[in-house]
């Protein structure tokens, strides 16, 4: 027992020694004073940052205390005497989701008589439940004070109300639903067509640092430039195909107001793209009033399969073939192309069909896998969510958004993992010879040739809006 006692206090010795001499080195070390400097100034700054945060919440309370504790203080002499005070006031309510116009009316005070009028009388040009995220609505209104003299004692005296003059729906840059109040207090509700006028532009400039980058640099809409993308993703291997050096053209309409605000983008009306080997020319053809796109010919851009389902800048991070996986650490098949792009890009339905699997799958994560035709099919892994609209066997059409860009599954970042599968095994994307849409003729085809000329000479004679 004594030996123990006495190799115990042994250790406790060399501890102490071993610690002492462990702190020495450390306070002797270059980089001690530094760090401790450092962390005392950090500690010292986070303090401050806190105590000047709860200073000035303090202070903005107390000052709001201030305000409410002194109350508006009128001098009225004499008995049977009342007055009125009135405040014109305009809110502005941009749609969230779940409103609805009732709930935006009885929000900004306004009683359940008014609101009832105002809705029946929006009913009779436009449906009220048609309003959705995003739509405007303003409010016009007087806020009416009352005080009566008379009703003093009983501590009835004041009465405030909320009285509309005017609501205006915008559900489009077009269009207004008005409903006013009348004479009689009833309301009565109209639809105004806001007049806009249009202009054509035209862009033509040098690639320089990518396509969709260069044209909003220059200028041009993003809407307009995801456009022009969209028309270009039947044809062009964006990572491959386009080149700094390469040239591009556009015509893009836009609509303004009366007093010179920009309202909304218009249709693309031209597009041209000079690549190293090939141009490709694409102009606007309204079909039964339905905006389509045509080669110089009268074919359709159209084609049975994109070769980029991606909406946005996109670049292939792996093709198709033999590689070594990055994450299992050995040569394996890839089936396959990749495209990198951020979270929460959407991704495009490749052709029309029907969905047959929407959920996870093993290594591929969220997956959806979409049947063109009995030979053919495209699969689309890793997404970080699936869009809502659709589900299991639901009807997709060519373009349709159908999941967003993610890292779900065996990922090593955020791309698309993009399959075509041909009569059930995976095949080469960018071997597959997509097949054209719709082809003019006859009278149908005459009429594009017309549209076409008219075109071609917006492109004669209007200047070029990028300045050299």
């Amino acid at each position: 027992m004594k030996l123990l006692k006495k190799n115990l206090a042994k250790i406790k010795k060399v501890n102490k020694v071993a610690v002492s001499s462990f702190i020495d080195r450390a306070i002797e070390h270059r980089l001690f004073k530094p760090i401790v400097i450092s962390i005392i100034t950090s500690f010292i700054l986070f303090r401050g940052f806190e105590y000047t945060k709860t200073f000035i919440l303090d202070y903005k309370e107390s000052n709001a205390r201030i305000s409410r504790s002194k109350p508006i203080k009128i001098n009225i002499s004499g008995q049977g005497k009342n007055f009125n005070l009135e405040e014109d006031q305009t809110v502005e309510h941009r749609v969230r989701n779940g409103d609805t116009l009732s709930k935006i009316l009885s929000d900004n005070g306004v009683d359940d008589q008014s609101v009832s009028s105002i809705l029946n009388a929006v009913k009779k040009v436009f449906n009220p439940r048609s309003i959705t995220t995003g739509n405007n609505v303003i409010i016009k209104y007087h806020v009416k004070i009352g005080y009566d003299t008379v009703g003093v004692e009983s501590g009835k005296n004041m009465d405030r109300r909320v009285i509309v003059d005017s609501v205006t729906i915008i559900p489009s840059v077009e269009e207004r639903i008005v409903a006013s109040q009348k004479s009689d207090g009833e309301y009565d509700a109209r639809e105004v067509k806001v007049k806009l006028l249009r202009y054509v532009s035209r862009y033509s400039g040098t690639l320089k640092d990518g396509l969709y980058n260069d044209g909003v640099a220059s200028g041009i809409s993003a809407t307009s430039m995801m456009n022009m993308i969209g028309l270009y993703s039947y044809d062009v291997d964006f990572e491959r195909d386009i080149r700094s050096g390469d040239k591009f053209e556009m015509l893009v309409e836009s609509f303004y107001s009366e007093d010179g605000k920009k309202m909304k983008d218009g249709n693309v009306l031209y597009s041209s793209l000079t690549l190293q080997n090939r141009v490709i020319d694409i102009y606007m053809h309204k079909v039964d009033g339905r905006v389509e796109y045509f080669d110089p010919k009268g074919n359709s851009v159209r084609k049975s399969l994109l070769r980029t389902p991606i909406n946005g800048a996109a670049r292939i991070s792996s093709g198709f073939g033999l590689r070594r996986h990055p994450i299992l650490g050995y040569s394996k098949m890839h089936k396959g192309v990749d495209f990198a792009a951020g979270t929460g890009t959407p991704i495009l339905a490749a052709g029309s069909g029907t969905i047959v699997h929407f959920g996870i799958k093993g290594g591929y994560g969220n997956y959806v896998k979409i049947k063109h035709n009995s030979d053919y099919s495209t699969a689309y892994g890793h997404a970080s969510r699936f869009n809502k609209k659709f589900r299991l066997g639901s009807k997709v059409k060519q373009g349709d958004v159908v999941a967003y860009v993610g890292t779900t599954g065996r990922s090593t970042g955020p791309h698309l993992h993009f399959e075509v599968i041909y009569k059930g095994s995976q095949i080469n994307p960018s071997k597959v010879k997509a097949t054209s849409g719709l082809r003019l003729s006859g009278k149908e085809l005459a009429r594009f040739q017309s549209s076409k000329s008219e075109i071609d000479k917006y492109r004669k004679n209007i200047p070029n809006q990028i300045k050299r």
